[in-house]
């Protein structure tokens, strides 16, 4: 026979209960004891004269009144602890990115604990730093991002500075901003608002955002939102990387974002729906110099992921984005168009294209064990044509802490066809990293990775991370 274990809640009022009516007997106990030694000490002065003051007997009753005092001393002191263990009633402030099994886009479980919110004049905020060291093998470099410069010798950079800020204006409505102080090239600094949102929380089962949001393509995007010290890795998955750092998939927008519960009872099915526009520039990841100016048009992001009662943690879900793009390539330095010859794949310059991305993802978060796991088809149909390209990508992670250690191993697939314009630069990338993050404390961790990634018709390119990062 099975027995439901009672709630938080219902832990709390048997606690205070049980506590009362301690309270009310050891009480009881005072008054009990007060008369006793009112009683005693009456009854022994009268018997005193009665026997002539017998001097042996006053000093007995003098020992038991002592005794008494004692031991209401100590019946005080109990009342005491009692009180001093009872708990504190239980708030969850809001995380500044979005866990994997929360049905709420702004909750979210990270790899370490997250330090309590700083309250300024009602604006709650936390900060996140990290310092950087990286070194590659190869002299051809590809694109620094984050304040790196590749080549052949390593560099320290300061990668990014986030600031999240919220504010609650309603019972139902609040501001978030997520602001990004991002290292670029000579040691400058460029400010990204990776999010500004207006939020409104009907209830469970229907949340607005109102602004610039990360798109919720797949888990990755979703649940990280911004800051390396959330995560377990010293970067991002390439798929997940953020595009204006190289990454391949439409990761900001501006326009609403909607999720909620769906009823289904211990199942847990959530949705998603977005409705906006984006405006993709990404670098070419060859190193080549140039900018993909993608032009995208309105985009809409349909999913819907479960996280059954039975198994905590658990998360399995997918997605579909769909937009039309263009394939203009800029040039770095001064942005202006530079002309790309695309004949092989019946386009121009500024030919668009349809693009369509399905997510698949199974992720399981709990306690000490993470395990992420994620596949994509990236479609490009150009309009007016038969043509089309679909690229494959994919990538898992797994990480078990130790005390304070976390070991983690990552393997990444992308494979791109050459005669895809849009991602001509990426090409067939494959390979495993392997490291390691210690939390030194609650806001400080150190990270120390290794990569290897095989890449079509170029030289394997291997490289060492090392990363410190902070929450505060």
């Amino acid at each position: 026979m099975l027995f439901a274990l009672p709630a938080e809640s219902q832990w709390s009022e048997c606690f205070r209960r049980e506590e009362s009516f301690v309270r009310r007997n050891v009480l009881g106990m005072f008054c009990c004891t007060r008369a006793v030694l009112v009683c005693l000490m009456i009854s022994g002065v009268g018997w005193s004269q009665e026997t002539s003051g017998d001097k042996e007997t006053i000093e007995s009753l003098e020992q038991q009144v002592k005794e008494l005092q004692q031991h209401d001393r100590e019946m005080q002191e109990h009342i005491q602890q009692l009180e001093a263990k009872q708990p504190p009633a239980a708030t969850e402030p809001e995380s500044p990115s979005t866990p994997g099994a929360a049905p709420a886009p702004e909750k979210q479980s990270a790899p370490a604990s997250i330090p309590s919110m700083h309250d300024l004049h009602g604006i709650q905020w936390r900060g996140f730093a990290e310092v950087n060291y990286k070194i590659l093998d190869q002299k051809t470099p590809e694109t620094g991002t984050y304040g790196f410069v590749p080549g052949s010798a390593g560099n320290f950079y300061t990668g990014d500075f986030d600031l999240f800020l919220t504010s609650k204006l309603t019972d139902k409505t609040s501001v978030l901003a997520d602001i990004d102080f991002e290292e670029t090239d000579a040691q400058g600094f460029a400010v990204d608002a990776r999010r500004i949102l207006i939020k409104y929380d009907a209830d469970d089962s229907l949340r607005f955002s109102f602004g610039r949001y990360q798109t919720s393509i797949g888990y990755y995007n979703w649940a990280f939102r911004s800051a390396a010290w959330l995560q377990t890795t010293a970067d991002r998955p390439l798929v997940m990387e953020f595009a204006k750092n190289g990454g391949i998939l439409p990761t900001q927008a501006i326009g609403v974002s909607v999720t909620g519960k769906i009823p289904s009872g211990r199942l847990g099915l959530n949705y998603i729906a977005e409705y906006g526009s984006a405006d993709t520039i990404r670098p070419d990841i060859n190193g080549d110099g140039l900018l993909n100016d993608e032009n995208n048009g309105n985009h809409v992001n349909l999913g819907i992921f479960l996280t059954p009662d039975w198994l905590h943690g658990l998360r399995i879900g997918g997605s579909v984005y769909h937009d039309h793009i263009s394939d203009l390539l800029l040039n770095g330095d001064d942005d202006e168009p530079v002309a790309v010859s695309t004949a092989e794949a019946g386009g121009s310059p500024t030919a668009r294209w349809g693009q369509t991305i399905v997510n698949g993802h199974v992720v399981y978060v709990s306690g000490r064990t993470e395990f992420l796991s994620e596949g994509f088809l990236i479609r490009h149909a150009l309009i007016g044509s038969s043509d089309v390209f679909d690229t494959p990508a994919f990538y898992a992670q797994f990480s078990k802490k130790f005390k304070a250690i976390r070991p983690f191993v990552r393997y990444q697939y992308v494979n791109a066809s050459p005669r895809n314009v849009i991602f001509d630069d990426v090409g067939l990338r494959y390979g495993p990293s392997f490291g390691a993050r210690y939390d030194l404390n609650d806001s400080l961790s150190f990270k120390a990775q290794l990569d290897h990634t095989a890449r079509r018709g170029l030289p394997n390119l291997n490289g060492l991370q090392l990363e410190l990062a902070a929450a505060f």
